[in-house]
This record gives structure tokens, sequence and C-alpha cells, in this order.
């Protein structure tokens, strides 16, 4: 258990009355103390107090040295998607794997051995799978493993849509949710050709964004064959 650094105002503050009755005692009962004894224990507690900031910064600098300053994007290059790392931290890094989830719930890992050095930023390449058969966009959830020194750290998952160009080529990405999610009645098992769809508007997570379908799947389930929730995407929100 870490024990509490006392402030060295506080310290001299009750040192200074200490010496100063010792100083006065010493006039009256030599035997107490000689005054340079104690101008001596003074310095001394002075330099004990000093020792004590020094360490502290030290311990500061070993703790901030150790964390993980990790950010990244998902960025699209004429086809090929990647990861680009940035290490915002002030040692290196290393992104041992990318863990990719779609909105279908499909999962893909990827171990990867990427240095990233402080300050610099580095670009990971993704294989077309994880888009592969779909039509317009996908959301993608990107999580990453990254190592420092002695300590092993997984990322904040972030959220990317990307567009889908001819012949399941990737033409753009962005942040955010923005993908077409089809809903199937959990009891009728119609899905109307994918014109059941759910609104992603105002989501910024993949856990916002499976809360709200399941939700809306209760909501089919009570109101069919209708098929009615307040969840579900509008033509104006279609077309914006």
């Amino acid at each position: 258990m870490k024990l509490p650094i006392v402030s060295r105002k506080t310290l001299r503050l009750a040192a200074i009355p200490v010496a100063a009755f010792l100083c006065i005692a010493s006039l009256f009962w030599p035997q107490v103390q000689s005054v340079a004894t104690i101008l001596l224990l003074l310095v001394t507690f002075e330099y004990v107090l000093l020792t004590q900031e020094n360490i502290e910064l030290f311990r500061r600098q070993l703790e901030r040295q150790e964390k993980l300053y990790v950010n990244f994007e998902l960025i699209c290059k004429n086809g090929p998607l990647s990861v680009r790392v940035a290490n915002l931290g002030i040692s290196n890094s290393l992104v041992s794997a990318v863990h990719v989830r779609t909105q279908d719930i499909e999962e893909f890992h990827y171990n990867t051995q990427e240095v990233v050095e402080s300050g610099k930023i580095a670009e990971i390449s993704l294989p077309r799978e994880a888009c592969a058969g779909r039509s317009l966009s996908v959301d993608l959830e990107i999580t990453l493993e990254v190592i420092g020194q002695d300590i092993r750290s997984t990322t904040e998952p972030q959220v990317f849509n990307v567009g889908m160009g001819l012949d399941d080529i990737p033409h753009s990405t962005k942040r955010g949710l923005d993908a077409m999610w089809s809903i199937t009645c959990p009891k009728c098992k119609k899905a109307y050709g994918g014109l059941l769809l759910m609104s992603v508007h105002g989501l910024r997570t993949f856990a916002e964004a499976f809360a709200r379908k399941n939700q809306m799947l209760e909501d089919f389930r009570n109101s069919c064959p209708d098929h009615r929730s307040k969840f579900q995407l509008t033509m104006d929100q279609a077309t914006q």
C-alpha cells in the first residue's frame, strides 16, 4: 500500500517551532543540545525533505513513462484498409493485435508486431475480408492490443464506417456508424428484403447499437405483423 506523501511545507511548519524551543532550552539547560547541533539537525531535515521531493518526482516520471497513450484511426488508400496508430506517450509501444468486429457480429483477429516509436505514426494493413460481401457500406468496431514498458493494455473500441465500391473494394472511411442495419422479425422471421432497417442516429458505440437492436427486435415481436418501433429508419433519415 502506498504511503501518503506529507508536504514539505507541513513538515517545516512542525520542525521550526521544535527547533526554536530547543534553542531556547539550550540557553537554560546546556545538557539539552547545543545550538550548533540544532542547526545541523535543521540542515539535515531540509535535505531529507528535498530528497523526498526528488524521489516523488522520479516516481511520477516513471509512472508517466509506463502509461500508454495511443490513438488510432481507420484509413483507406484506394482500396486497402489500414489502421493508422499514433503513439502520444514518451516511450515506444508495440501493437501486438488488431481485433475487428462487424455489425453482423463477425469477428476477425489479426496478430502483428508493429513498433510505434514515441511521437511517431505507424500504419497497419488490414485484410479486406472484414468488408467482403457488402454492397454499400459496413460498420466496424476496432480494438488494439498494445504493449509498453512492463504493461499490456487494450484500447477502447472505436467504430468506423467503410464505404464500398465495385468488386468489394473499399473506397472511403469515416468515424461513427452509418451503415444499413437490417432487422429480421424474431416472430415471423421476415426481413422484407432488408427493408426493416434500424436507425443508428445518435449512436456512438457498438454496445449502444446492439442495445437498440435488441429493443427493436422486442418491438417487432410485440407488434408483428405490423413491425413498429420508434427506432425504425425513416425515409427522411435514409435520404439525409
